[in-house]
């Protein structure tokens, strides 16, 4: 997308300083952009390829969603989310106090997107309430885990050796210099208890007062703060914050603790979920270029534009590891009066997927539930621009290469050449917007089609 910074610094991380941006074309959405100077990236603990590596392969509601990647010689800018909600610290401290039921809310979705991670071979290393955004300022605003400054791919049975982190929150085996995914586990058990307690488990005026006490592991729950808390609360921190790796409590584990199982959900407005399961089983789209624009549309339309869609998905995916099953649809279908065939479920997976795989995904399903209407004719221009890249008038296959290695990577020539073909209705190797409004209502299920000439008006 063509980006304009604008300069107020949301923060900073480990390796890179965090500002605002918008798109050019459009003034309806705000990102967050995160700039890492390549030479402090040479840290032996960061790579920023690596970083970016892994937001690409990550798709899940309570994961800061990656947009793209623009690179020069001596900065690499990485496009997310743009969070105006704040970090979990700061607003457990403008409410004076976090009750267990929200605290119980907040930590399910975390534990489930820390699964998710472990499930896609990523470990993040920094799980802590800085580093965990609200998407708004409401008090319904989905938490969201940022900063894979630190975070790592890893396979079964790896250890790490490089101690990091951030003091409070580190495990014991970090410490020790041979550590595992499931320090993240003893992290979030951390998180728990600060967010309960208000202070830190194990504290300390110097780090080596703190590391000290966090080798030790033990813990304590005197004062005063801690006898309102629930006997199941405790139980789950304990279990978490287990010194030895292999007897702590998984993210999957804690999913299914009675601490977070008792919890009072807000519930789903069955019209919704019928809606939705109605959208899911009309959707069409078949080109590979009309899902690509449709991720575009996913990525310019607002949190409360898709905030009914993602608590559905939410609510389907019964067991939590950011995806939708055939057996999560069934369920819901059948909850709704619907009586699909399980042929008829596996047809409606295969439509939603750009590609054959067990479960629907966050991104899959958010395009194919979403109502049609939001595919404006201003949305789309904007897309149109994002693939064009410079060029104004049209879409060649130069540019629709260079618009997807930014947030795809590599993109074989056939691949590009197929796209281009599924929109180029005169056969000269390049698309017009006229072309494109085309093809993806076409490929919709819609009548509109755009007039020839007819456009929004470009925003400078």
């Amino acid at each position: 997308m063509n980006f304009i910074l604008i300069f107020n610094k949301l923060g900073r991380g480990h390796f890179g300083t965090v500002r605002t941006a918008k798109i050019r074309a459009s003034c309806d959405k705000k990102f967050a952009v995160k700039t890492i100077d390549k030479e402090r990236a040479k840290h032996p603990t960061y790579a920023s390829e690596q970083e970016w590596e892994i937001l690409k392969r990550i798709d899940h509601p309570n994961i800061i969603r990656f947009y793209e990647t623009y690179e020069d010689d001596k900065f690499c800018h990485i496009i997310t989310d743009y969070c105006t909600g704040g970090d979990l610290l700061d607003r457990v401290i403008s409410k004076g106090s976090i009750n267990e039921q929200e605290c119980s809310l907040i930590m399910e979705k975390l534990f489930g997107a820390v699964k998710y991670l472990h499930e896609h071979g990523i470990m993040h290393r920094d799980i802590k309430p800085e580093n965990c955004l609200f998407s708004d300022e409401s008090e319904t605003a989905e938490i969201k885990l940022i900063d894979f400054g630190l975070s790592s791919k890893f396979v079964p049975g790896q250890k790490f050796h490089t101690a990091v982190g951030t003091m409070s929150y580190v495990a014991p085996e970090v410490l020790k210099g041979s550590y595992d995914y499931r320090c993240d586990y003893w992290s979030l058990g951390v998180m728990m208890y600060v967010l309960l307690s208000g202070a830190p488990p194990f504290g300390g005026k110097s780090n080596e007062e703190i590391y000290s006490k966090i080798l030790k592991g033990k813990l304590s729950f005197e004062g005063k703060e801690w006898e309102k808390i629930s006997p199941k609360a405790k139980d789950l921190i304990q279990k978490l914050l287990e010194s030895d790796p292999s007897k702590r409590y998984t993210a999957m584990m804690a999913l299914e603790h009675p601490w977070i199982k008792d919890t009072i959900h807000p519930t789903v407005d069955r019209k919704d979920t019928i809606q939705v399961l109605n959208n899911l089983r009309k959707f069409t789209a078949k080109k590979r270029f009309s899902r690509e624009i449709l991720n575009v549309i996913v990525n310019l339309t607002n949190e409360e534009e898709i905030r009914r869609l993602r608590e559905v998905f939410q609510y389907l995916d019964t067991d939590k590891c950011g995806a939708i099953s055939i057996k999560d649809l069934e369920k819901a279908t059948r909850e709704c009066g619907f009586s699909f065939t399980t042929q008829e479920l596996e047809n409606m997976r295969s439509a939603l997927q750009g590609m054959p795989h067990d479960c629907i995904n966050y991104t899959e399903f958010i395009i194919g539930a979403m109502d049609r209407n939001l595919c404006t004719k201003a949305k789309l221009w904007t897309a149109f621009k994002h693939f064009s890249c410079e060029n104004k008038e049209y879409i060649t296959s130069e540019n629709l290469a260079k618009a997807l290695m930014r947030s795809r990577g590599n993109i074989s020539l056939k691949d590009i050449e197929l796209m281009i073909a599924e929109a180029d209705t005169k056969n000269i190797g390049k698309i017009t917007f006229e072309e494109f409004c085309k093809m993806i209502f076409q490929d919709l299920g819609l009548g509109e089609v755009m007039s020839p000439g007819v456009r929004p008006v470009e925003m400078n």
